[in-house]
């Protein structure tokens, strides 16, 4: 009793933070409920939401330049974690998650799954909260792969072949169907939805021994299925394409299957006939290998280093990670980072409600069982390494080069960052 009485969610009323988001369904979520949070503290709020490149490139300036001007900030602590607590960007939070006159009494830290909390701890800091957990999933027309007389791909090695016999099926065309794929070809956003071929057929981004791995034989087949993909099955421009675009294709019934974040089921959802004629799962294990291993990430909030509200900005940490936040959250589609909500009845109603509900959500619960969130050559200049990889495989799907001599000529740059 004593400890409750220490907490006060008014204690910073009248102070006034400084939000900046990533664009990002719970960021687009989060506009509608600030003005809650400033009701419950008096705590007022200025959000800025940026597409993802303007969004880096506003936080960097902030930050080389020390402003107080951003409290908050979206991180990608597996992108940028290491370097990000180098430059001395985060504020360290393990002093107000333990003091009882800051954290909430029931904030509940440990419901937060162990390798979100090891992935916002860096150098025994703790540099932020998790708000989501995601992946790349498999999704495909099932109606489309009916009337096609087509099986659900079992194996990652089957897409391929059933892209092939998408692009000659005239029930595919009449559904719509232009291209039988699409996936990230960006050049720095291709790792993300590359890696689950790599990992899945048996390859690995780095070498036993640590080194760059690309150009071993496993990774070099994971590099060639998913550039064929792209040049044989996707639409024109697909190498400028990252998830909005690849959404807005999925969405409109364009496209008959991608590898997409499982952060866009509720925008995919948004579209007219998807939530019936939509399959979503993993990516398929490889047949030889039979290994799943997808990849996983979460984003995270963290307060800046520089921030002169640091305690109000804590405050406004723990309300937007609460249970009870989670729980509205996951109504816009946003998997929630906390067991408690996750396995909590509000969350299991709302996937029951609707079969592919289910599906996205077992599906979630799979890759945060066995996936990893690493997805590039080890160095912390992760940025740089899948700019890297992209471009190997821009060079395989462009004709320029074959898998093996581009990702062996990757394998050397990414030395360099070693």
């Amino acid at each position: 009793m004593a400890q409750q009485q220490q907490f006060d969610w008014r204690r910073h009323n009248g102070a006034t933070i400084n939000l900046l988001l990533n664009n990002h369904p719970w960021s687009q979520a989060m506009r509608e409920m600030v003005a809650d949070f400033t009701a419950r503290t008096g705590i007022r709020t200025r959000l800025e939401i940026f597409n993802e490149e303007q969004f880096r490139a506003r936080l960097t300036t902030l930050m080389q330049a020390r402003s107080p001007d951003v409290d908050v900030f979206m991180s990608l602590p597996t992108r940028e974690g290491a370097v990000f607590q180098r430059a001395g960007w985060y504020a360290d939070l393990t002093p107000l998650l333990h003091d009882p006159t800051q954290t909430a009494p029931d904030f509940n830290y440990e419901d937060f799954g162990q390798a979100l909390r090891e992935a916002e701890t860096v150098g025994g800091k703790l540099i932020g909260l998790p708000i989501n957990i995601e992946g790349p999933l498999f999704y495909w027309r099932r109606d489309i792969f009916r009337n096609c007389g087509i099986e659900e791909p079992r194996a990652v090695e089957d897409i391929p072949a059933a892209a092939d016999r998408l692009k000659s099926c005239d029930a595919a065309r009449q559904a719509g169907m232009q291209h039988a794929w699409d996936a990230r070809g960006l050049r720095g956003a291709i790792p993300y939805a590359l890696a689950g071929f790599v990992y899945n057929l048996g390859g690995d981004f780095r070498t036993p021994d640590g080194k760059p791995g690309l150009c071993q034989p496993a990774t070099l087949r994971g590099i060639e299925i998913y550039a064929s993909l792209l040049r044989d099955h996707g639409p024109p421009g697909a190498l400028n394409h990252t998830f909005t675009q690849v959404v807005e294709l999925l969405g409109q019934g364009r496209i008959a299957m991608t590898h997409e974040s499982s952060n866009e089921f509720a925008n995919i959802m948004r579209f007219p006939h998807r939530a019936e004629d939509l399959g979503v799962k993993p990516l398929p294990p490889g047949r030889e290998t039979g290994i799943s291993k997808p990849v996983v990430i979460g984003w995270g909030l963290s307060v800046s280093a520089h921030s002169r509200q640091k305690p109000a900005a804590w405050t406004f940490l723990q309300w937007a990670t609460s249970t009870e936040v989670q729980t509205r959250l996951v109504q816009a589609g946003v998997a929630p980072p906390r067991a408690s909500v996750f396995n909590g009845q509000e969350f299991r109603t709302w996937a029951e409600a609707q079969p592919i509900r289910r599906a996205w959500a077992d599906a979630l619960v799979t890759i945060a069982r066995t996936g990893t969130g690493t997805y590039q050559s080890p160095t912390d200049r992760v940025p740089e390494a899948r700019d890297i990889i992209g471009n190997a495989v821009q060079q395989v799907v462009l004709g320029r080069a074959n898998a093996h001599d581009a990702a062996c000529s990757a394998d050397a740059e990414l030395a360099r960052l070693q």
